[in-house]
């Protein structure tokens, strides 16, 4: 059974990374991005790019859907807000 601890470490991990709280900033500051964007603004081959938002959609900070053939992330607001409640 998941503690509700289990979701804060997800996200915890998920921002360990420099090129992911880059991805979750720019998607923050401009709204939903492709996956090709993303490779722009981290200058990331496009598998690398998806590895990084596989691994923040995994943690439920973004969401993501299909337009044609591009993945377009956007951020989950709502697991974002709870995280940033536990910061001091």
């Amino acid at each position: 059974m998941k503690g509700p601890d289990d979701q804060v470490v997800k996200v915890a991990k998920a921002l360990a990374d420099k090129t992911r709280v880059k991805i979750l900033r720019e998607l923050v500051k401009h709204g939903p991005i492709s996956c090709g964007d993303a490779g722009k603004v981290t200058f990331l081959s496009q598998p690398a790019v998806s590895h990084h938002l596989k691994v923040l959609a995994d943690a439920d900070l973004i969401v993501t859907h299909k337009e044609g053939r591009h993945v377009v992330a956007s951020v989950n607001r709502a697991v974002l807000k709870k995280f940033a409640s536990l910061l001091p």
